[in-house]
């Protein structure tokens, strides 16, 4: 069965909801798991999986809160992700090794599974997925007051008037990507409501910030766990270097991570499986192939 024809979905239940899970080809080869991004969705991922064939099979969950997955009457804490895809490998991929692969937010949550879990995974690829600046106890205080300002307002989501708007949208994220691939992009992102306009398929909650101070040194622990090798993949028009100077370089960024390699992908930012999917694709596959 190719990539292209066998997307299916699959609900894994956990304690609170349901996660929607994208998957394609056949179970009985290589899996490789991948995570997106904040606002993203599994099943953004349907390029690079025609671009990959029958050569894997790809497990894709919408995060809490994102795509079809349920939303948290609770709000969103990160360690839940980590919980949703140990809930994902239980189920559909039990008792067998994979390849893990996330972007931005999923490279996050994949940078710190793969450190948790490190015994699972063959191989590790973040794509501009590569943590966040270190918070400073002294940010507390406004944070935790802005977190509490934010709960008693109901949080909201933009919407788009018809199709064109969603479209205009996507390409101001991902310039250089095909018009076929920003076509499939606007359908998985967003649903009709009942107004006649388009919102995206997200709970509005996830706007509100995480009042706990995101602590870098954590990750940078996991990070050092991680015994496979390491493939870390940025674009090369990302906004990333400026969004988060304090990084330095990607290089110094890298270095952070044992038994890694850095690539570049031309004509693409932060978006860049939606931006070159065939050239993510053919990355992973080489890296894969070590």
């Amino acid at each position: 069965m190719s990539a292209a024809g066998g997307h299916r979905t699959h609900d894994v239940a956990r304690p609170d909801l349901a996660v929607n899970v994208h998957t394609w080809g056949d179970p009985q080869s290589p899996a490789i798991l991948l995570l997106h991004g904040w606002a993203d969705c599994g099943a953004s991922f349907e390029f690079l999986a025609r671009a990959l064939g029958d050569r894997h099979y790809l497990v894709a969950p919408d995060h809490r809160g994102f795509g079809d997955s349920g939303w948290a009457r609770g709000g969103y804490w990160f360690p839940d992700y980590l919980g949703d895809v140990d809930a994902v490998v239980r189920a559909l991929l039990p008792d067998r090794r994979f390849a893990l692969v996330g972007h931005s937010m999923g490279g996050n949550i994949a940078g710190l599974y793969a450190g948790i879990r490190p015994e699972l995974l063959t191989h590790l690829a973040l794509l501009e997925g590569f943590g966040l600046p270190d918070m400073p106890a002294e940010k507390a205080p406004d944070r935790y007051r802005h977190w509490l300002d934010q709960l008693a307002q109901p949080e909201t989501l933009r919407e788009f008037a018809d199709g064109e708007a969603i479209v205009r949208h996507i390409r101001k994220l991902a310039p250089h990507a095909r018009d076929e691939v920003v076509a499939f992009v606007a359908g998985a992102w967003t649903r009709a409501t009942d107004h006649g306009t388009y919102a995206l398929k997200m709970d509005p909650a996830h706007k509100r910030l995480n009042p706990v101070l995101y602590r870098r040194a954590e990750s940078l622990a996991c990070w050092q766990r991680i015994p496979v090798p390491i493939l870390l993949v940025a674009g090369e028009e990302s906004d990333q270097p400026t969004r988060f100077p304090q990084f330095g370089t990607l290089d110094r960024i890298a270095q952070h991570f044992p038994r890694h390699e850095l690539q570049r992908i031309a004509r693409a930012g932060h978006m860049l499986h939606i931006d070159q999917p065939e050239e993510v694709a053919a990355r992973l596959g080489a890296f894969l192939a070590t």
